[in-house]
């Protein structure tokens, strides 16, 4: 523990919590590991294909595993429909100890045309539940069925579509009351026509999102939002809009009562005319530690492997965690990175429940902070934290425990491309000493009137428990 010196403002520690939470903060992705390699043209066309071994295929999932990620998503050419695939994919990461999300288009085709079969009396409402359990019988009674998450229903959803969806969800609850019923929805820059599925339409984002919170029962809502651009001469930007779409999901979630879980993806590639590779682990980790401290529950990285160059939508880079011939490149060290640093919170996070943010804007260089400014999640006078100033951008969650007692997770929240140190400084009114963890390392430290001071590099946050 530091030394302090001792003034008349200073006071002794308080007794020192412990904290000791087995919770692992859950971490996914998208585009998995196939069973295959798969090779493509420049235009995304399909040109040949090598089988992995048995024993290339569960070293490919145990460098997942070694990542630090809890769930595995299918390869690309496996998404939706895995056939033989799924149950060995189940296994590979019941070995591994994560949990597998699995695609397959008998039960998604049946989930689909649900509503309109059991309505027109094709099917009665037990039939097609029963339909649903024989599709699912042969992952459910494997022997690795413990390691399947769900099924991968559907991504982006327009609201024409949610009707139909909300009946296969609840046909698919009584198959299988227990896995995941995963659909993931649009981010706030999407347009009305992608948010309603019908030209012309004029609706906007959090009337998308109420009209999912209205329909849906799952335990959990997914987006996606990809923060980091590269324009300018300086070859960064971050995305404005960031932290108001989580801002957007905490609302809705606390306006409905049910305590869903929030998960989201991060950018861990480069696509499209904007989105840009990792460059640095500050940019792995200024994503993850923001979306924690904004009380996110699982995090989820886009992607692990490369889709094909071109999709027919959408151009991507070569520069995922595993690029198209599965070797590890430079982001895979980044997010490993910073999935490390996210687990390293959890033996004290585990034991706390979000309450809101507290912003120190200064420059608000990134353009996140002006659309929090009416936010019922930004605090403004905190009972512990009494001050939060930062030389740069800074915001820090706030949480606090079953005993009341307050935790703060403070993020340098500068575009971690341009390599921005910060200070931050926090007042911790009553208090002499704080637990403190940052860099997955984790120190005491003695208080000098109640204040303590971080210097976080780009991407770096610290966890702050006052004692």
């Amino acid at each position: 523990m530091a030394g302090c010196d001792k003034k008349g403002s200073d006071i002794e520690p308080g007794e020192l919590p412990v904290y000791n939470s087995d919770k692992k903060f859950e971490v996914g992705m998208w585009v998995g590991i196939s069973d295959k390699i798969v090779e493509y043209d420049d235009s995304g066309k399909k040109t040949g294909e090598r089988p992995l071994t048995d024993a290339e295929f569960l070293a490919h999932y145990q460098e997942i595993a070694d990542a630090g990620f809890t769930i595995a998503f299918p390869g690309y050419d496996v998404m939706l429909d895995g056939g033989a695939y799924n149950l060995k994919a189940l296994e590979a990461a019941h070995k591994v100890g994560i949990r597998q999300m699995l695609g397959d288009d008998q039960l998604r085709q049946l989930l689909f045309n649900a509503k309109t079969r059991v309505e027109a009396g094709v099917v009665t409402r037990k039939e097609c539940v029963d339909e649903v359990k024989d599709v699912l019988k042969k992952y459910t009674e494997s022997e690795y069925a413990s390691a399947l998450c769900g099924f991968m229903i559907k991504d982006e959803p327009g609201a024409d579509m949610f009707d139909m969806l909300s009946f296969a969800e609840g046909i698919f609850h009584e198959a299988a009351p227990e896995l995941m019923f995963y659909v993931n929805m649009f981010p706030v820059i999407a347009d009305p026509y992608q948010l309603s599925g019908v030209a012309g339409s004029t609706v906007r984002y959090r009337d998308y999102l109420q009209r999912w919170f209205n329909k849906m029962q799952d335990s959990y809502v997914s987006y996606d939002h990809y923060p980091l651009y590269g324009s300018g001469i300086d070859g960064t930007s971050f995305e404005k809009s960031f932290l108001y779409n989580m801002d957007i999901m905490q609302q809705l979630i606390a306006d409905e009562g049910k305590d869903r879980e929030l998960w989201t993806f991060l950018q861990s590639i480069s696509f499209g005319a904007k989105n840009r590779e990792l460059r640095s682990k500050a940019d792995a980790s200024m994503q993850a530690l923001s979306a924690v401290a904004y009380g996110v529950d699982c995090i989820q990285w886009f992607c692990y492997t490369c889709p094909p160059p071109n999709d027919g939508a959408t151009q991507f880079g070569n520069d995922a965690l595993l690029n198209r011939n599965y070797e590890k490149t430079a982001a895979y060290d980044y997010v490993q990175a910073a999935n490390r640093e996210v687990q390293a919170l959890m033996p004290y996070l585990g034991n706390f429940d979000w309450k809101g943010v507290m912003l120190s804007k200064v420059y608000d260089d990134v353009e996140n902070f002006g659309f929090l400014e009416d936010s019922p999640n930004v605090i403004t006078s905190d009972k512990t934290l009494t001050s939060f100033k930062s030389k740069e951008d800074a915001f820090a969650g706030v949480f606090e425990d079953k005993d009341g007692k307050r935790g703060y997770l403070a993020v340098n929240f500068t575009d971690p491309g341009k390599n921005i140190s910060n200070t931050v400084t926090m007042t911790l009114s009553g208090f002499g000493g704080a637990i403190v963890v940052k860099n997955g390392e984790t120190s005491t430290v003695r208080l000098k009137s109640g204040t303590l001071t971080l210097d976080l590099k780009a991407g770096e946050g610290a966890l702050v428990i006052p004692y």
